[in-house]
């Protein structure tokens, strides 16, 4: 178990140093163990091995908290819809507030008058029932009353 732990680190020093491309030393101690190093032991014969350069550099590491482009941190994206949230709220509001003018501007228009005309599907010019006079005006009151302020 000790020797394969050993030999795994050996081979990630190996790797990491062929990755930057140095000059490595290998020998064996007295004990029968195969070392690796960049400088060569001291009282002890070294093979020297060359490890080529890689072709291509490797990126820069991610920086922790950066994010990539076209990403966003859960705050960038959190103020986001607070703000897409605002915005269709006041549009709503804006909506509200044209549908309750016309609602008043209807009863205002209806209620103290008894002939009223309205032009049908067909074109053709109108008089509006009383019944229907009043229903029309009972129906934007009850709106105004449940949704204006």
């Amino acid at each position: 178990m000790r020797m394969l732990v050993l030999a795994l680190f050996l081979a990630g020093l190996a790797s990491g140093a062929a990755a930057q491309g140095q000059q490595m030393y290998q020998w064996t101690d007295k004990d029968g163990v195969v070392h690796f190093s960049e400088t060569p032991p001291p009282n002890e014969e070294a093979e020297q091995t060359a490890v080529p350069r890689g072709a291509e550099k490797m990126g820069q590491a991610p920086v922790e908290g950066a994010t990539a482009p076209g990403m966003q941190s859960a705050a960038q994206q959190k103020r986001e819809d607070l703000s897409r949230k605002r915005d269709q709220a006041q549009a709503d509001a804006a909506m509200r507030d044209a549908t309750c003018a016309a609602k008043r501007a209807e009863v205002a228009r209806l209620e103290p008058h008894r002939r009223v005309f309205y032009t049908d599907e067909t074109g053709e010019t109108v008089r509006m029932d009383d019944e229907a006079r009043v229903a029309q005006v009972a129906a934007a009151k009850r709106y105004i009353q449940e949704n204006c302020n």
